[in-house]
């Protein structure tokens, strides 16, 4: 049952995506610099950005991930509600949630049984106590953190890759 689950904190969850998504986008960053020869205080610059942007892109993701268009995203609403995925919102939300809320989530997370009507009422409990916002806040936090590591660049890489965090954080639902 969902309730018997272990629901992480959100310091739990950073550090769980730091070692995946993060990990990747970071390794990715120094590879370019690296490759480019860089001085080593911008291969270090650079894998900031690539740390900060994966966990920006990774928070985006999982708030798409439950509450996402289907048409967009190609997967059923609440889908890593379903699969019982510990994405963001859905440890605030559970975290967050009291009383029936927090009953009409637990019902659907992990519930590969849990019915169109259950999760579609999970989804809306999360809406309706405002977690896309606080995600979406935190995914911001995130892109403030990886844009600040750009600071002493300018020209057009600088924008480019502005550009590209700014798609992340704004990916539509």
């Amino acid at each position: 049952m969902a309730e018997e689950k272990k629901i992480p904190s959100q310091v739990d969850y950073i550090k769980m995506i730091e070692k995946k998504t993060a990990a990747l986008f970071d390794v990715s960053c120094s590879m370019g610099a690296i490759c480019a020869k860089a001085k080593q205080k911008d291969i270090s610059k650079l894998s900031s950005f690539g740390r900060n942007l994966g966990i920006a892109f990774q928070i985006t993701d999982d708030l798409i991930g439950v509450m996402g268009d289907p048409k967009v995203t190609k997967k059923p609403v609440g889908n890593d509600l379903r699969e019982g995925k510990k994405s963001l919102p859905i440890v605030l939300a559970i975290n967050k949630s009291k009383g029936n809320d927090k009953k009409i989530i637990l019902k659907a997370f992990g519930n590969s049984r849990a019915s169109k009507k259950d999760i579609e009422k999970a989804v809306e409990v999360i809406r309706s106590i405002g977690i896309e916002k606080i995600v979406r806040k935190q995914a911001l936090l995130y892109a403030e953190k990886a844009k600040k590591s750009l600071n002493s660049y300018s020209g057009s890489a600088k924008k480019e890759l502005i550009s590209l965090l700014d798609f992340v954080v704004k990916r539509s639902l």
